[in-house]
């Protein structure tokens, strides 16, 4: 039994202080863009390199998200003394701004690089800020290390402002190393000359900026749309999710739920809202041309002298055209499967926190691989999950919590997919038949109709009666309505995902098999990472046929 949440907003358990429910804004996520740093240790007047460090800060903001923009920031630095430090700290100063340390070594051994305890002091305090922590993996020579350091920097980065004297490289993995490198990964840099008071030099990759830029306006557009459901959506999805208050896992899942919820519910509302665009376009393409068919062979066959009436297979023939170019202007279809793919991911999110099984691919992907993939969706995708998973609570279960975390993820989680993917087969199942009912049965209208007019049916000393005129129509309008509705069969491949989704709630029923035969949270956190593994496969393929099923010009 689920318990209901107050109406004053506040969970059932809240404590007090504790922050009312829901949080303030409707699941909206920042586009936080990524400020790498490379530069040298020893620099003459850092303090004169300030304003160029600003002016490049500022250059990349306005050429990336546009001026007037009041962006997240995430600064990406190895934090060596001189031009690391420098920029991370004047970033830093900004508003929400976070700090993401590359260390080559150990944090007791780096110290040792750097002269005097101040330095060391500055060291700690700057990596006490770290929102995150990478190091580079042990092994090979020192040079090594920092060169696999600036590569990370590289990777990591939107974008990567260099205090550089200009000269060519004195050994491996000093700054003329780790700037060439971003310059051949087409990484953007602004170049912020260490010898003199010049202005910026900016080198941009046209394709690595565009893709951020894109993955930029998908996060504005993301967040743009409003929810006036978005409350009552949360309060519904958490009352559903959140066991009752005496439930040994209701503070875990109590904070789980605050933390992903409103997340998960603009990804599923917007999801939903967008799907039902593209479907309407896409059953409205099939409709229209088989209307325009319908209107001239009623207009030539009954009404000769009516030219007029030719007019609305003009329009309709326009909406055709129309259609396509409108809906691929705004995206639907990759707007759609990406918010669909989110919300699927964040549903998983939500029981693997709770499980403690984390995500396969690392706390918002694997921290080894570039987030630039090769489709731009996939890059917006890449880039909301690291957003929302930076922002995930701890949640420490122990011994005793196995048998109810087990029930718990059995009956929400998996019980609950074997549950939709069942009712969805059925659904796709059933009206994969009724089209397929319906294009046999305009057929077989199509067959008679063309048989009786062979026969002369309806024809009077040679000129067709109302009735001839009848057959004629119907011979010609019916096989257009059958083409139409066989078209919206075939484009929404209702047996193919019946088909899919049968398999997968197959294969989701043996994990639940396991799950409750599972004794232990160690087993539970394997077969709970098994689950998410196999609902992402899913969603993957899911994702790859839908892309290449955009609304089309139908003639």
């Amino acid at each position: 039994m689920t318990r209901q949440l107050p109406a004053d907003g506040r969970s059932a358990h809240a404590g007090p202080g504790e922050t009312a429910w829901p949080p303030e804004g409707e699941g909206q996520l920042p586009f936080t863009l990524r400020i790498g740093v490379t530069g040298h240790r020893q620099l003459t007047d850092p303090a004169a390199l300030v304003p160029a460090v600003r002016d490049a800060i500022q250059g990349v903001i306005e050429r990336f998200l546009g001026a007037g923009a009041e962006p997240a920031l995430l600064v990406i630095s190895a934090l060596a003394e001189g031009a690391d430090r420098l920029v991370a700290a004047e970033v830093l100063a900004g508003p929400g701004a976070t700090l993401e340390a590359v260390l080559p070594f150990p944090p007791g051994e780096y110290v040792d690089d750097f002269t005097g305890d101040a330095s060391k002091a500055e060291f700690n305090h700057l990596l006490g800020q770290a929102a995150t922590v990478w190091q580079a993996r042990p092994g090979g020579s020192r040079d090594e290390a920092y060169e696999r350091a600036g590569r990370h920097v590289v990777d990591r980065a939107d974008v990567l402002i260099a205090l550089w004297d200009g000269e060519p490289p004195r050994g491996r993995g000093g700054t003329a190393t780790v700037v060439a490198y971003a310059r051949e990964q087409g990484v953007p840099v602004a170049w912020v000359p260490t010898s003199g008071s010049g202005s910026p030099v900016y080198w941009y990759d046209h394709e690595r900026a565009a893709r951020v830029e894109e993955a930029a306006r998908d996060f504005r557009q993301y967040n743009a749309a409003a929810i006036p459901e978005f409350t009552a959506r949360a309060y519904t999805e958490r009352g559903r999710l959140e066991p009752a208050a005496d439930h040994p896992l209701a503070p875990a899942c109590g904070s789980v739920a605050s933390w992903v919820i409103p997340y998960f519910v603009r990804a599923d509302v917007l999801a939903t809202r967008l799907e039902r665009v593209f479907r309407l376009t896409n059953w409205t393409m099939f409709l229209a041309a088989a209307a325009a068919v319908v209107v001239v062979a009623v207009q030539v066959t009954v009404w000769p002298e009516l030219n007029w009436i030719a007019a609305a297979e003009v329009v309709l023939l326009l909406l055709l055209v129309a259609a396509p170019l409108v809906s691929r202007r705004l995206r639907v279809l990759d707007r759609w499967i990406s918010y669909r793919f989110l919300a699927e991911r964040l549903r998983s999110i939500y029981f693997l926190a709770l499980a403690g099984a984390g995500d396969r691919t690392g706390r918002g992907g694997d921290p080894e691989r570039s987030a630039y993939l090769s489709d731009p969706t996939e890059v917006w995708i890449q880039r909301a999950l690291e957003e929302i998973m930076a922002r995930r609570p701890d949640v420490r279960l122990g011994p005793a919590d196995a048998a109810p975390l087990r029930d718990y993820l059995s009956q929400r989680w998996i019980g609950a997919q074997i549950r939709y993917h069942e009712n969805t087969a059925r659904r796709q199942g059933a009206w994969d038949s009724r089209l397929f009912a319906a294009t046999g049965v305009l057929f077989l209208i199509t067959a008679i109709a063309a048989f009786l007019h062979l026969l002369g049916w309806g024809e009077h000393h040679g000129d067709p009666s109302n009735v001839g005129l009848l057959l004629i129509v119907l011979s010609i309008c019916v096989p257009a309505i059958g083409a139409a509705v066989h078209g919206i069969r075939t484009q929404s491949e209702f047996r193919r995902h019946c088909q899919r989704y049968e398999r997968m709630a197959g294969l989701l029923r043996q994990l639940d098999a396991d799950m409750s035969r599972a004794e232990s949270i160690t087993v539970i956190h394997e077969i709970a990472a098994d689950a998410e593994q196999l609902m992402r496969a899913e969603n993957s393929d899911w994702f790859g046929v839908m892309r290449f099923h955009d609304v089309e010009l139908i003639t």
